[in-house]
């Protein structure tokens, strides 16, 4: 990580230079492999993701930055975009240091979609009156479909473990949580940290 941190700040850097566009870079946590980095970027629409493409790909600063990164590289995650439904992208608003926690479930074959979101957007209404964090909810419109992901920003791992457990410790927390099971692929659930750190 001492090697691939700065050579992704460059990356930040360069993208910001050659795109115009923020990225944000996270260490993945609890729930991801060791030595994870997650990029990402908030789009307004899928024109604009379109153009900064075109930028960076036309780009020799940004070819040359990956180039370094690559070896270094064991794995690389295909590239998504997501829709939200509630909330928005809490990249911008946390500072370096921030946590946010994740679940990632996939659509179970012949679950319905539309009630799917419905039970997402009660749990996460749920999470927000128990935490008084706000809990966004997306789902991937470019990527594997059917993907469903509820975030919440925190100001730190201990606020983040202080929500789950609130959340846990609830009456109606973990019946509601349980209901979606209907509605997730078996083995799909994934509970995720990830950090800020550029």
């Amino acid at each position: 990580m001492d090697v691939v941190i700065p050579l992704a700040a460059e990356l930040k850097e360069i993208a910001k230079k050659e795109a115009g566009i923020d990225v944000t870079v996270w260490a993945g946590g609890l729930g991801f492999r060791n030595g994870t980095l997650v990029f990402s970027v908030p789009y307004a629409s899928v024109a604009d993701r379109a153009v900064a493409t075109g930028k960076l790909a036309m780009s020799k600063a940004f070819a040359d930055g990956n180039r370094k990164l690559y070896p270094h590289v064991r794995d690389i995650a295909p590239d998504e975009m997501a829709q939200y439904i509630k909330g928005g992208s809490v990249a911008g608003s946390v500072p370096v240091g921030a946590v946010v926690s994740l679940i990632e479930s996939q659509l179970a074959q012949g679950a319905d979609w539309m009630k799917t979101l419905e039970w997402a957007l009660s749990v996460a209404e749920l999470n927000d009156k128990i935490t008084g964090t706000t809990h966004n909810v997306a789902y991937v419109v470019y990527g594997q479909l059917g993907r469903l992901i509820t975030m919440a920003g925190h100001a730190d791992g201990a606020a983040a473990a202080a929500a789950r457990e609130a959340m846990v410790a609830h009456p109606e927390w973990m019946p509601k949580f349980l209901e979606g099971g209907q509605f997730a692929a078996a083995g799909s659930v994934e509970s995720r940290l990830m950090t800020k750190i550029l």
